[in-house]
């Protein structure tokens, strides 16, 4: 009878094919303290194995545990065991760690998406019990779900337009003889059967798995999203970058990476024009004051964006991290965001363009924002005026009804919402943001029309308080929320941005904007709504003088 194979939990990286002729030990971190030993012949294998050096640590804690015993405790020393398995092969050079021996090896000389593509290309689609993901929102936020048995990908509420997959778990496919399989990025984890002279058909088995696309019938929409880890390949895209500020282009957009309360905050400046402050920020201001014969990527990662409050309060940003911007390749686009680089399908940029072409340019009449100049304590500071301001000139001189500020209470979320802040006879609800906002302004924008509309539509507690509201700005306003009737039929979510006309506002938009726009759009327009969006640009304030005399 033939013997059991022992049972193996393996944890696989596999090297770039451009460094396969690496020395063993060159795939190892400089700094790894480990005894190198020869693989034996009777393996006829080429590669060596490393084991780090063990050293004894105790754990932060037995200070406190030695000074409350008032003893030494010696049994709290542990040693930590680490190896790494490099075997090389004419097809492929392949790590195998073992314990933490994950640290022991320099990842820049391994496939960054190894463990998460070999895993989707592993994976029976049907058998996940948790993925790893980080969702483009406002910023980058990071979510990891587990299902308490084996689900499919729809149980895991995964928003294909935004999420990047990081990692996963899963059963394998009928055809593939592995166990408990798991990737995330580089490293790919399984269990396997197996003998030690079988490692060789092992190393051509995962690099033949994480070859093929068999991902694409399950899984595509990965490609969607995907952020960009290799070294390489940021410095790359940050060389692009550094050549379009050089041009000082105006494809460079720079705004806050978070969302702030912008009614709150007076203006901007840049570090070598500090004392320039301005309402909104101006990207061309810091690119016309850069020296570009000086600028690289560690000038533009040392410059600053200051914001100051209404209080003179001063706060910074990394400037790195507040550029928005997009370089195209011929099948990928790539953005710089929140100081992250994402590479992006073209075909999904395109569906989401799509969408955006079918959302209509509201027909309704809206004022310009005011921008002016005011002096005080001799300094000249350039002010825009707030949204408050701006919805209540508007209501007051384009007939509107003003909803700004005026809270409702609904069951279904956390705080108290806004119905919108502007409103018509004709059911039409104005939802009104800055353009100075950014990405993290826009998005809220989108999501509250979102969310106002879906509560509007299924809370009849919330009509009941909307009315009473309505009744209140404008007798008989109340009728265009009827309690027990209402339909989506006829209502129009309308967002306006100040700052931006109308002609350029989609697609100036940045692109999580966008997709944060095209998905509140098919959210609505699925429930019926009609959606649409305007934009206004500035001018200046007739007699400023008189508004100083208000602040």
């Amino acid at each position: 009878m033939e013997d059991k194979k022992p049972y193996l939990y393996l944890n696989a990286f596999l090297a770039k094919d451009e460094h396969a002729s690496l020395q063993t030990a060159d795939y190892l971190r400089g700094s790894s303290q480990v005894n190198a030993y020869e693989l034996d012949s009777k393996h006829e294998l080429e590669g060596k194995l490393f084991v780090k050096i063990p050293t004894e640590k105790k754990p932060k804690w037995s200070k406190f545990t030695e000074d409350i015993a008032g003893a030494s405790l010696d049994e709290l020393a542990n040693r930590s065991s680490s190896a790494v398995l490099i075997i090389k092969k004419a097809t492929a050079t392949m790590a195998f760690t073992f314990g933490y021996g994950r640290f022991l090896i320099d990842t820049k000389y391994f496939v960054h998406d190894f463990g998460i593509k070999t895993a989707l290309n592993t994976l029976n689609h049907d058998s996940l019990r948790s993925v790893d993901l980080f969702t483009l929102e406002d910023q980058a936020v990071q979510k990891k779900s587990q299902a308490s048995r084996e689900s499919s990908v729809g149980v895991f509420g995964i928003d294909i337009s935004r999420d990047v997959l990081r990692a996963v778990t899963g059963s394998p496919k009928n055809s593939v003889d592995l166990k408990n399989i798991s990737g995330g990025d580089a490293v790919y984890s399984f269990g396997i059967e197996m003998n030690v002279n079988e490692i060789s058909q092992l190393v051509d088995l995962l690099s033949g798995y994480y070859k093929n696309d068999s991902y694409k019938s399950n899984f595509s929409w990965v490609d969607n999203i995907r952020k960009v880890k290799e070294k390489s390949e940021i410095d790359h895209l940050d060389g692009k970058l550094v050549d379009k500020i050089k041009l000082k282009s105006s494809e460079i957009t720079i705004t806050i990476p978070e969302i702030v309360q912008w009614d709150s905050i007076y203006g901007f400046s840049y570090t070598r024009t500090k004392n320039s402050i301005k309402p909104t920020i101006e990207a061309k201001e810091y690119l016309d004051n850069i020296d570009v014969s000086k600028v690289s990527i560690d000038s533009i990662k040392r410059d600053r964006l200051f914001v100051y409050d209404v209080n003179e309060n001063e706060s910074e940003h990394q400037i790195y991290k507040c550029i928005y911007f997009e370089h195209k390749e011929i099948d990928k686009t790539y953005l710089l965001f929140a100081g992250l680089w994402y590479e992006i399908d073209n075909s999904f940029m395109a569906r989401v363009d799509a969408t955006l072409g079918r959302i209509n340019v509201s027909s309704l009449a809206f004022p310009k924002v005011y921008i002016w100049d005011e002096i005080k304590d001799g300094k000249t500071k350039s002010k825009i005026e707030s949204e408050g301001d701006y919805n209540k000139r508007a209501s007051t001189s384009y007939s509107y009804h003003l909803l700004d500020k005026e809270l409702i209470k609904s069951n279904r979320t956390t705080t108290s919402i806004e119905l919108c802040d502007l409103m018509t006879d004709n059911k039409q609800f104005v939802h009104v943001k800055h353009r100075k906002g950014g990405s993290a302004g826009l998005s809220h924008l989108f999501a509250q029309g979102s969310v106002s509309a879906e509560i509007l539509l299924g809370d009849r507690e919330f009509r009941k308080k909307t009315r009473t509201v309505l009744r209140r700005v404008n007798s008989g306003l109340q009728d265009s929320v009827p309690l027990d009737s209402f339909k989506s039929d006829g209502v129009e979510v309308v967002f306006l941005i100040l700052g931006e006309d109308s002609a350029s506002l989609k697609s100036n938009l940045p692109f999580f904007s966008k997709v944060n726009l095209s998905k509140a759009f098919e959210n609505l327009s699925q429930r019926g709504f009609e959606v649409s969006i305007a934009g206004v640009g500035t001018e200046s304030k007739p007699n400023p003088g008189i508004f100083m005399r208000e602040c």
